[in-house]
């Protein structure tokens, strides 16, 4: 991959992008990336989903800000545009996208 820097290209690698498209619970590139509203913090919709099911405080798993007192999901927010930018680095991922995310 190339970046355009002041008339001159830079070499990147996937790899130095990957903690910034990657989900902090499952360890994967991002599907259906998923933002809660109060920190920003960014993960699989599926696995922030699951998370928050499966806990009863209502917490950010990166930084353990309270979500929602009641109903975290009404502060997450899907994020469509980082969504276009996993998929443009990693193509195949579109390709594969599994069927059953939320």
């Amino acid at each position: 991959m190339a970046v355009l820097q002041s008339n001159r290209e830079k070499k990147l690698k996937l790899q130095d992008l990957n903690s910034f498209i990657t989900c902090k619970l499952c360890s994967g590139y991002l599907i259906k990336p998923t933002t809660i509203t109060e920190c920003l913090h960014t993960f699989c919709r599926s696995c922030i989903v699951r998370y928050l099911q499966d806990r009863d405080d209502n917490k950010c798993p990166t930084c353990s800000i309270l979500i929602h007192e009641t109903n975290p999901f009404e502060m997450l927010r899907s994020d469509q545009t980082l969504e276009d930018v996993v998929y443009k680095l990693v193509p195949a991922l579109q390709a594969s996208k599994p069927c059953n995310v939320f």
